[in-house]
């Protein structure tokens, strides 16, 4: 029954839009082929000028004097723009004699009447001198091209009546319409682009002459020929429908085949439909330099290159490509530093077990991008409950500070002692026993430990082996705060080498005595034997004459409660209100003290590259300065207490103050990018790293999107008294917290909260 129905038009009745539409309807097709020769003639303009510069030199064409003689203007004296006027027209008969002069000598005047390029006549430039009607000299016509060949003599008569014109007012001859028009009606005007008229022949244009009864006739019109012979076959019509649509413009041509679309089926315009949709099919990746197409792939996200790594095998091999993914780790901050990501891949059959479900055919450097991005999910995701191991051994001291990493945990207390746990199984592996006074401030590098004390001594361990090596004298009050300074890259010198300072790692320590001293930093081996340095004797030396002292830096009036280092540079913030700038190249100099805090400064954090430094204070307010010219940049205002901690991490720097609240700030622009609430007392601990802000305040530890700035999950909910320390990496949260029993007795806890369980096959 369906073969039964009528042919389905969906394009019959519909209207042509935009390039569908008809376009000057009126004009003529020669005006197109006209246009279309005239274009090929300019392919070679460069000829032509050569041609007109032999001419004007008389290479090849006689004397100018013959012309000057005829009455007309030296070429030599002739301008550009009169010779480019002149070539819009053709050359005229000046008279009798100087056509038979000219008809003589054709062999040489061929050449400067016309230039043949591809069958067609290109006229030379040359002034006209007359403002009479003159004749075209019709035997030109005889050889141009095989458009113009043999011609009858009632043709050429004919011809020569009709392209004469009368000169307009500036004294140039008109351009001749069609030839064969019979009304010597202008050609009328495109609606888009104005063809440029072509000339007539120039008389001189045939090196030879040939007699009339060699002529053969032949329309002069191709359009005509064209239309000479009437097709009696479907193949004969298809090809003159298609010879003559190219006289069309390029929006009728797009109208014609419009029209005819309207007469097509349904069943074959669907045939149309999936043929043009295939042609326009561009492999956009494939096809473009690596380069360039790297530089695209680096916009997208991990799902953007996922989805289109699925479209064919040739986009798959190129975004398998271990490059785009390394700068996809660095871009969205889950690993910024080369070396981690090093040791990340060096053991691709780990990470392929652990994290890949299919081992062919795989990208280490995708599989690591995987793992990151799925502990950080889960970091976010309130319902992923991460591994946790409760660790008790502090009673009911204050742990005052931490620090860990994927094998230990090190934790100093207000008892004296300093206790290492085992980070994968929550082991108390070791007790570090020496100082007399509790542990306000440490810090480890490799296997080295240093430790500062209320018995204001400084003490250097070997961790592995957990004997004290060494013991620095010399401050007279609490060590308070403590930094170690890593040989780094600080500048070039004038032979263009790096300058890298210090040449070892030095410490820093700041103390209730006002004070600062450093340090050459005494390095504890991992494979020293454990038996040899039992052996050892501890180092112990007063301030006076030990050798490890570089320099005290003296200066502020109060205690010394924060120090940052990097390279040559020491930052120290102070109860005295002020943040001093030490130069350790320069003897330990202090190069600026910057003043405009009200109020203590508890905590500083330095951008060595970009010379800027901060300072958070009692007074509320978080200054910026320019550590180089010394020079105050902004005041960052909004707490409205004290802003007792400051991080800056990867572009990112977080505040955090006794008013309940963090805020995460433009480090450059001092904008204030997100102010995150939630937490009902002062805040004692946090800690970024760029994605991810952990903060702890009273029975609350709290995790917030840095990128977002907004509340993610609340890490422990069963915690009854303070957070007294918190550190993170990106597999783990490792915090010291405070429990009250049923007796009211308090005991802190070491909780570690492991978000990178490979998931279950």
């Amino acid at each position: 029954m369906s073969s039964n129905l009528p042919p389905v038009y969906p394009l019959r009745g519909s209207n042509a839009k935009f390039d569908l539409k008809l376009s000057n309807p009126k004009g003529k097709l020669s005006d197109v082929w006209l246009q279309k020769e005239y274009q090929k003639l300019t392919l070679k303009s460069n000829d032509v000028r050569e041609n007109r510069k032999r001419f004007r030199h008389g290479d090849d064409f006689g004397s100018e004097d013959t012309y000057d003689r005829e009455g007309t203007e030296s070429w030599e004296e002739m301008p550009d723009e009169d010779m480019d006027e002149v070539s819009r027209v053709s050359l005229p008969a000046r008279s009798e004699s100087s056509t038979q002069s000219s008809t003589s000598s054709s062999g040489k005047i061929s050449n400067l009447s016309a230039s043949r390029e591809n069958g067609l006549v290109h006229p030379p430039k040359r002034r006209l001198t007359s403002n009479n009607v003159s004749e075209v000299n019709v035997a030109s016509l005889m050889s141009t091209s095989n458009s113009y060949a043999s011609l009858t003599p009632e043709t050429i008569s004919h011809f020569t009546q009709n392209v004469q014109r009368p000169i307009t007012d500036h004294g140039r001859p008109r351009t001749p319409n069609a030839i064969n028009s019979p009304t010597h009606t202008p050609i009328s005007d495109f609606e888009d682009d104005q063809p440029q008229q072509l000339p007539l022949p120039s008389p001189s244009a045939s090196p030879v002459q040939s007699e009339p009864s060699d002529i053969k006739v032949t329309s002069f019109d191709p359009i005509e020929n064209q239309l000479v012979r009437v097709p009696t076959t479907q193949n004969e019509l298809l090809e003159m429908m298609l010879s003559l649509s190219n006289y069309l413009n390029e929006r009728n041509q797009n109208h014609f085949i419009f029209k005819l679309l309207q007469d097509v089926n349904r069943s074959s315009l669907s045939t149309f439909n999936s043929l043009i949709h295939h042609s326009l099919r561009r492999d956009l990746i494939s096809n473009l330099p690596l380069e360039i197409t790297y530089k695209i792939l680096s916009v997208l996200d991990y799902k953007a290159l996922l989805s289109i790594s699925r479209v064919c095998k040739n986009w798959y091999r190129i975004i398998n490509n271990t490059t785009i993914w390394i700068n996809l780790l660095k871009r969205d901050k889950l690993i910024t530093d080369d070396k981690i990501i090093q040791q990340e891949l060096a053991n691709p059959k780990l990470l392929i077990e652990e994290w890949s479900e299919n081992a062919r055919n795989l990208n280490v450097a995708q599989i690591l991008y995987k793992k990151r991005c799925v502990i950080v999910n889960r970091w976010m995701d309130p319902n992923y409950i991460p591994k946790r191991i409760s660790v008790t051994g502090h009673r009911s001291k204050v742990v005052t500070c931490l620090q860990h990493d994927d094998d230990k945990i090190v934790t100093g207390v207000d008892d004296k002692w300093i206790n290492i746990y085992n980070t994968k199984t929550g082991k108390l592996e070791r007790i570090l026993e020496g100082h007399e006074g509790g542990v306000w401030a440490l810090k480890y590098t490799g296997n080295t430990l240093v430790t500062g004390s209320t018995d204001r001594t400084v003490r250097v361990w070997n961790i592995r082996t957990g004997k004290c090596t060494h013991i620095f004298r010399g401050h007279t009050s609490t060590i308070r705060c403590l930094d170690i300074i890593h040989p780094t890259v600080i500048g070039k010198d004038v032979n263009g080498d790096d300058i890298i300072f210090p040449e070892l790692p030095i410490l820093v320590t700041g103390s209730r005595d006002h004070n600062i001293h450093v340090w050459k930093l005494p390095i504890s081996n991992e494979d020293d034997d454990e038996g040899e340095d039992v052996d050892k004797r501890t180092f112990d030396s007063s301030e006076s004459d030990n050798p490890y002292l570089i320099a005290v830096l003296s200066g502020h009036s109060q205690s010394v409660r924060s120090v940052s280092g990097h390279g040559n540079i020491i930052i120290s913030g102070s109860y005295d209100s002020t943040v001093r700038v030490w130069d350790l190249m320069d003897n330990g100099s202090c190069r600026h003290i910057l003043t405009g805090h009200h109020d203590r400064v508890y905590s500083t954090a330095m951008d060595f590259e970009s010379k800027i430094c901060y300072s958070g204070s009692m007074d509320s307010t978080i200054k910026i300065w320019n550590f180089e010219t010394g020079k105050l940049l902004k005041t960052l205002e909004g707490h409205s207490s004290l802003v007792g901690l400051l991080d800056l991490v990867d572009g990112i720097l977080v505040s955090a103050a006794a008013d309940s609240t963090l805020r995460i700030w433009d480090p450059k622009t001092g904008k204030n990018l997100s102010k995150l609430e939630g937490h009902t007392g002062a805040i004692t601990c946090f800690e970024h790293d760029g994605l991810r802000v952990i903060s702890g305040s009273e029975r609350m530890l709290k995790l917030w999107d840095a990128k977002k700035g907004v509340f993610a999950r609340d890490l422990l909910a069963d915690v009854t008294g303070g957070i007294w320390q918190v550190r993170i990496d990106y597999k783990r949260c490792v915090a010291a917290v405070q429990r009250f029993a049923n007796n009211n007795e308090d005991e802190t806890y070491i909780e570690i909260l492991d978000f990178s369980e490979p998931p279950k096959r």
